[in-house]
């Protein structure tokens, strides 16, 4: 079996600029950072035309974006032969940091590969599209500004690498029900001028913090006051640049400039949100 490693990502910054009235889908302005925490996925060709997939989850395996996403590019490139998949499963689900869609993208760069269709990587893009509006981003799998649905792809040159602390309390929050509870905000809080430091950052720049944001922090933190506790111990750890919450939660961040001061806010939140999800990691 070939070995495909599949990141999470974390969100610098998310704003909802508004929501096409035909399909219900939202637009979106954000920054998008992968980072060094993996699911793994195994793949190899199998004798047979269907597609066997052992994921160790308690969901049909119909519904899985692994399964999805290689009975999509089977279909869309006319591949007759089946596959033999593997998930194993390191990123927490519901947690905002786009495991589903990560193990998506690694598929479809994974059939592309063993059945050498040399599809570049927009086709591939607009094929993962299909799946989720996340997928497309992990088909590049660099820093990146997402627009439109998701599907607006631009890279960003990042001039330093960022280390961060990653925690999720035991708390699943939906997506669907996510975006039904921003819905309801008479307005959101997004600040185009927060971006602009954001990127001057990213680019080595001597800014200060502040200038990470969500537009889906405040209508969650009201549906769960315990992930604003999250972030406001996160931003009170030593030498923390800013905290926020990833996509549409349940993970807050917090941003470092050092190893060293992540690996130990690491090990302060282990002990303060015991039985909870925490990782120090990196972006890649």
């Amino acid at each position: 079996m070939t070995t495909y490693l599949s990141p999470a990502k974390v969100n610098l910054s998310l704003g909802i600029t508004g929501k096409d009235p035909k399909d219900g889908y939202h637009y979106i302005d954000s920054i998008f950072d992968p980072v060094s925490v993996f699911d793994v996925i195994e793949i190899e060709k199998s004798g047979v035309k269907s597609i066997n997939l052992n994921s160790g989850l308690n969901i049909p395996k119909e519904k899985n974006l692994v399964y999805k996403a290689a009975a999509l590019f089977k279909d869309a490139y006319g591949i007759k032969k089946g596959v033999n998949i593997k998930l194993h499963k390191n990123i927490p689900q519901g947690a905002g940091l786009g495991g589903g869609s990560s193990n998506a993208a690694a598929v479809l760069h994974a059939m592309n590969d063993i059945f050498k269709v040399k599809a570049p990587l927009k086709e591939l893009s607009a094929l993962g599209f299909k799946l989720g509006s996340d997928v497309p981003f992990f088909i590049y799998n660099r820093t990146a500004r997402v627009t439109g649905k998701g599907e607006k792809i631009t890279p960003i040159e990042r001039k330093r690498e960022l280390w961060y602390v990653l925690l999720c309390k035991n708390v699943h929050v939906a997506t669907k029900k996510a975006y039904e509870l921003l819905d309801n905000e008479k307005k959101l809080t997004f600040n185009k001028s927060c971006n602009i430091l954001l990127l001057r950052y990213l680019k080595g720049q001597d800014v200060k913090g502040g200038f990470l944001q969500n537009d889906f922090e405040k209508p969650i933190f009201r549906s769960f006051p315990g992930l604003k506790e999250v972030k406001t111990v996160l931003k009170k750890q030593k030498n923390c640049i800013d905290a926020c919450m990833s996509g549409s939660g349940a993970t807050v961040f917090a941003l470092f400039e050092t190893k060293g001061d992540a690996e130990l806010c690491c090990r302060r939140m282990k002990a303060v949100f015991p039985g909870s999800f925490v990782r120090a990691a990196h972006s890649i």
